[in-house]
């Protein structure tokens, strides 16, 4: 490398269709690229328009440029069959988030990682939701194109002999069969505007070009009732998942290219990628499920609940308040919230019950299932709590609540943690709670699936509105900046909370901004294969986990208040040379590890605890914040309960819809839970 190019920033192309009649799907790119924005990495964008020839034709002037490390793309299938041979000659990585066609990395020699199952899982998955419908007859319609008549072959296969299958050009006139729908989406939508009359309860699956907004803005009415089948966690993630793989990668190790680079990047997933490059079959989140399709929402107000704020609390808040019927706005300010930059620690154990209560909830409504924390970037490390003398009254009685709860956990002498993981230091310290079911999630890629998931109840997004002033009262609501409406608000706005609030901050809490900052750190050579959980150090406050397969993120608590809100700042050599102090003696070999890369952000702290209820003098009025760097691990409890509030605020039904399929999912994993929507209660008044 020369040192002109040691001193810039590693590069990646993003190519995709970012015009035409597919720039829907481009969309998602630009998204992806903006989620992880705060990476030193350079994304140049090339638009193939979701064409193949296009996609041969920008794959070879991204090699002439000779500069890339990598790319991302492409969407279609045939100009990635196309694209690839040429990457492979230059031994250019390659990530795929979306494309779908069987035997697309063959001949890779490893260089391309695939984040989606391929189109024969799709093919399965529809197949067995049509059984399950009870059918015995499937018409396959197509559009035409090469896409849609290669999911039309795939799905005879699949069905034959199991179910009778008809496939057509025109729509079916067979009444009563069940039809699945193949295509691009805007060739899929007119297909199913043709439908003449249309057919009162037919079952119609469409496939997955058509789990994007503009499908159902394109078929209209005809819509109604039909189903989608789509990735697991949907789309959106799996980009976001390989723009972040990307720049994790290449900003802990900016000079990696190749094989080496690719291996790096395997590191980063939390999918399970066989030598090939695709996704071991049965990979926790990676295969295909089939939903209804979601329809957009109005985007004009008055809604039933505005949520303010976009971090991990707010998206989750949002979610559950759509699957109960309400219509929602959820306003992310975007810019630098604490949840963008969170090392994403998740376990159930917490030294307080309150907190410990909603962390058991959240697992059993998320992080304890496979699937879906997989779809929302989740890795299961294991997770230790380490105490010391006279903790261990407390840890035994914390992990039986998690025992009684479901959920695995063990109170360890610390000999053991020390000879299981012999990169921690025992010193001053008693045992720990061991939970194998903890670990961490990629925090882009959370964000994006607990999105993902509120849009398809029907919440309506908007991105850039950083709400600066709010007005209610009993009769007319809440007014947000003076213009949007809504029935009732749930303040989950972070740091920015305390200034809305104003007045009406509840008396008894204190509220002020903390620096949170971490860094990265090589492993030591050889210990690359050596299991590293989630640690948290309850006598020092330190926290670190694994971050990939060949690095440590590790933080400690910095006594910096007040802090202005910038959280794109790495760490002075100073600040780093401070944290190896502070952490060292728990984690020793970070005294003469190598610093990869930093962050510094900020956060809201609270005390005595976190605000979850209605505002006292503020009416229809519910806080949700101050979780102080737990964030993750209790923001679908936490959501739970402040979307049981606010729903109590808005009468009747609100707008409601048919429920999610999966909302039906999270229903079912209550069972014995702790009931955490009661800790939404009103906050005390002084």
């Amino acid at each position: 490398m020369s040192a002109r190019e040691a001193t810039e920033r590693p590069r990646v192309a993003v190519v995709g269709p970012f015009s035409g009649p597919r720039a829907a799907w481009g969309e998602l790119l630009s998204s992806a690229v903006d989620a992880v924005r705060r990476a030193p990495v350079e994304w140049r964008f090339f638009d193939d328009q979701g064409d193949a020839e296009q996609g041969d034709v920008r794959a070879r002037e991204v090699v002439a440029d000779g500069g890339f490390a990598a790319v991302v793309g492409h969407f279609n299938s045939l100009g990635a069959r196309a694209a690839l041979p040429v990457y492979r000659e230059h031994r250019l990585p390659v990530l795929l988030p979306l494309a779908t066609a069987p035997g697309l990395l063959d001949g890779s020699d490893g260089l391309t990682l695939r984040l989606c199952s391929d189109d024969a899982g799709q093919a399965a998955a529809v197949v067995a939701a049509c059984r399950e419908q009870g059918q015995e007859h499937l018409d396959v319609v197509h559009d035409g194109t090469g896409y849609g008549l290669r999911l039309a072959r795939l799905l005879r296969e699949a069905a034959e002999p199991e179910l009778s299958v008809g496939v057509h050009a025109q729509w079916p006139a067979t009444p009563g069969t069940a039809v699945a729908l193949c295509g691009v989406h805007h060739g899929a939508a007119a297909l199913l505007r043709s439908r003449t009359p249309p057919a009162p309860g037919q079952w119609v699956v469409a496939t997955d070009d058509c789990d994007i907004p503009e499908f159902a803005e394109l078929a209209g009415a005809a819509v109604e009732g039909v189903r989608v089948a789509r990735l697991t966690g949907g789309p959106a993630a799996r980009v976001v998942a390989a723009c972040a793989a990307l720049a994790g990668a290449l900003g802990k190790h900016p000079d990696r290219r190749g094989e080496r680079l690719v291996e790096t990047v395997r590191g980063e997933l939390a999918w399970a990628l066989d030598a090939r490059g695709e996704p071991v079959n049965g990979s926790p989140g990676a295969g295909w499920e089939v939903l209804p399709v979601a329809v957009p929402p109005t985007p004009q107000g008055p809604f039933d609940v505005a949520v303010v704020g976009g971090g991990v609390v707010g998206r989750a808040t949002a979610a559950e308040v759509a699957e109960r019927g309400r219509s929602v706005a959820l306003l992310d300010g975007g810019g630098d919230a604490a949840s963008t930059v969170s090392g994403a620690l998740v376990r159930a154990f917490e030294a307080d019950a309150a907190e410990r209560a909603r962390a058991i909830r959240s697992f059993q409504l998320l992080w304890g299932s496979e699937e879906r924390a997989a779809a929302h970037g989740f890795r299961r490390t294991g997770a230790l709590v380490l105490f010391g003398p006279g903790g261990r009254t407390a840890a035994t009685e914390g992990a039986a609540e998690l025992v009684a709860a479901g959920l695995a956990a063990e109170v360890l002498d610390i000999d053991d943690v020390t000879r299981r993981w012999p990169l921690i230091e025992g010193k001053g310290l008693e045992g720990a709670v061991w939970e194998p079911g903890g670990g961490y999630a990629v925090a882009a890629v959370a964000l994006a699936a607990m999105t993902d998931r509120a849009r398809r109840a029907g919440a309506h997004v908007v991105h850039g509105h950083a709400v600066r002033t709010l007005t209610s009262d009993a009769g007319s609501g809440v007014v947000l900046d003076g213009r949007l409406r809504a029935e009732s608000v749930v303040l989950a706005a972070g740091c920015g909370t305390p200034e809305l609030l104003g007045e009406h901050w509840p008396p008894g809490h204190t509220a002020r901004t903390k620096r949170i900052q971490y860094a990265i750190f090589e492993r030591p050579s050889g210990t690359e294969d050596e299991p590293f959980p989630v640690l948290v150090d309850l006598t020092t406050g330190m926290w670190a986990r694994p971050d990939g397969l060949d690095a440590v993120l590790a933080g400690f608590p910095v006594e910096e208040w007040n802090v202005p809100p910038a959280a794109d700042t790495g760490l002075t050599s100073a600040q780093i040379d401070l944290l190896r102090e502070r952490v060292g003696p728990r984690l020793p070999f970070l005294t003469g590890a190598r610093g990869l890369t930093s962050v510094r952000g900020r956060d809201l702290f609270v005390s005595p605890a976190a605000l979850l209820g209605l505002v006292p003098g503020l009416a229809r009025t519910v806080v949700a914040a101050g979780w102080s760097g737990s964030g993750f691990k209790s923001a679908p409890a936490a959501g739970e309960a402040a979307a049981e509030t606010v729903v109590g605020l808005v009468p009747g039904a609100g707008r409601a819809r048919e429920a999610m399929a999966h909302t039906d999912t999270v229903s079912d994993a209550q069972g014995g839970a702790p009931q955490c929507a009661g800790d939404a209660e009103t906050l005390p008044a002084g």
